[in-house]
């Protein structure tokens, strides 16, 4: 029998995600305007986890600062890729 350890990611809101549970981790998409409020967005990714559970990551941006949020939260998903795939 394989054991399969634990590697808790802590994501920059605290929000924790076992990487031996994650399914996939989706692609970083444009989620649209946030709550009608003039010029702020939403962009982010999901991660599916093997009980089908989804966490999105998510951060708010203004038009002009797309391209800074956009880099960050590349940089976050390919680290929590990186991990992922450390354990496999």
């Amino acid at each position: 029998m394989i054991k399969v350890e634990k590697m808790i990611y802590t994501l920059p809101d605290g929000r924790q995600v076992d990487l031996s549970k994650v399914e996939s981790i989706s692609k970083i998409r444009d989620y649209g305007q946030v709550d009608n409020i003039v010029q702020k967005y939403l962009i982010g990714f999901s991660i599916r986890l093997t009980n089908k559970e989804i966490i999105e990551v998510k951060d708010i941006y203004h038009y002009s600062d797309w391209s800074e949020v956009k880099l960050r939260m590349n940089k976050l998903r390919e680290d929590i890729i990186n991990k992922w795939k450390s354990m496999q």
